[in-house]
């Protein structure tokens, strides 16, 4: 388990000591992401995280700030989610109060230079054009909308193109003042270092950081009422689709019920998805399923790209297998199988360092501590068929069913997949 160290300004530094590793990861989790945005300047969060990579006093430009950590052979990256932003670094550990250096630049004082402002503008508007003309990947995004309608969760990440045009320089700032601060932030480090290196090297960095409140709340989402279809015409050679309904938040009882129920449905090559749409009808390359979770929402996705003409077929397969584990549940064999493959994917996913401090700093913002181990694979194994069988009857309902399909369809296929979807079970 890490060593929790807290700061008189309110900055939470977690430590975990790996002696038996060569490197360290350090990352930066703040808790404010897209959900705290005001929906007139949408973007503005993961806006913020590009301009960070974009100058800061000490590292005037953004060659300078990634040669710092590329230059040593470090890895920098950063991403935003509707509730967080993550910056981190991984480096030898012979770096580490290098990369520490410039991670803490980067939260503490960005230039947000205006010439690099525009250029990253134009940069971001073809991120989001970029998502649009790749179908597998917009059919989620599409998803989303028809789920929350105009609430944050149904908006991207990345904003529109419209409002990251309007975003200024003022916007930025404010957002950044507001939300960046000790209070809100996590730092998370894991490898071979030790704790008082830790905090004697993020103490120093880090002095800089205001004290300041946490984000506020943001209001709870409210799905839209389905069944609902959102089918966008599109020239090209696949049909794309995701069929969802609202998930589970990441303190709900029943999530673990929920993983075992997504890993048996579409988690990987021996799934019933897979096993079914691809190895048996050939329908599908590309199929699986997968669960979010936010702090008060969640959605429960199955995805597939397929030749336009099979959709149908391909999505009445998707429903009546959901129909299925609704009505019949799981099998002993499956449930046995998934809860050693879930245990088996748990365990292996940390032994990279960046995996057990990112890990360890998404814990601690959303719990209020790291959850032991032990602990997730303990819930896994104490998980029964019948509480797999009862979070499929609570979420799918006919009335909750969203899907999204992207492809060389007309309106008048809009019908045909209304009235799959309204078919329910």
């Amino acid at each position: 388990m890490p060593d929790l160290i807290t700061t008189p300004s309110g900055l939470r530094i977690l430590v975990e000591e790996l002696p038996h590793t060569y490197s360290v990861s350090i990352g930066c989790f703040v808790g404010a992401g897209a959900r705290h945005e005001h929906e007139a300047y949408g973007g503005a969060a993961h806006f913020i995280e590009h301009m960070c990579f974009k100058g800061t006093s000490r590292f005037p430009t953004a060659r300078q700030i990634s040669a710092a950590v590329e230059g040593v052979g470090g890895i920098l990256n950063a991403s935003t989610s509707y509730e967080s932003t993550v910056y981190w670094a991984k480096v030898a550990t012979i770096h580490f109060d290098r990369a520490v250096e410039v991670l803490a630049e980067m939260l503490t004082c960005p230039t947000f230079d205006l010439h690099e402002l525009e250029k990253e503008r134009r940069v971001i508007i073809e991120e989001i054009r970029g998502l649009q003309d790749s179908p597998s990947d917009w059919v989620h995004e599409q998803l989303q909308r028809a789920m929350w309608g105009a609430q944050p969760l149904g908006r991207d990440i990345a904003g529109s193109a419209e409002t990251v045009a309007a975003i200024g320089r003022a916007d930025l700032t404010r957002f950044f003042q507001r939300h960046y601060n000790a209070s809100t932030t996590v730092i998370s480090v894991a490898g071979k270092i030790t704790a008082a290196q830790v905090v004697a090297s993020v103490g120093r960095a880090f002095a800089r950081l205001p004290p300041g409140l946490p984000a506020a709340t943001p209001p709870a989402p409210r799905p839209c009422r389905g069944p609902y279809v959102s089918l966008m015409p599109r020239d090209a050679e696949q049909g794309n689709f995701c069929l969802g309904v609202p998930g589970l938040s990441y303190s709900d009882p029943d999530r673990r019920a929920l993983q075992v129920l997504d890993s048996i449905l579409g988690g990987g090559m021996s799934s019933r998805l897979f096993q079914v749409l691809r190895e048996e009808n050939a329908l599908a390359y590309s199929v699986g399923s997968y669960h979010t979770e936010l702090s008060d929402a969640g959605m429960w996705v199955v995805y597939g790209s397929v030749e336009p003409e099979t959709m149908r077929d391909a999505l009445v397969i998707c429903r009546d297998m959901l129909g299925d584990l609704l009505r019949h549940g799981v099998t002993a064999d499956e449930l046995a199988m998934i809860k050693e493959q879930v245990k088996g994917g748990i365990l292996l996913s940390l032994e990279d360092t960046w995996s057990v401090a990112s890990r360890n700093g998404a814990h601690l913002l959303r719990y209020g501590q790291v959850v032991p181990v032990e602990r997730v694979v303990a819930e896994v194994e104490a998980v029964t068929a019948e509480q797999v069988r009862q979070v499929a009857r609570r979420l799918l309902r006919t009335e909750a069913l969203h899907l999204a399909v992207i492809g060389p369809y007309e309106d008048e296929d809009r019908r045909e997949l209304e009235a799959i979807v309204a078919a329910g079970w």
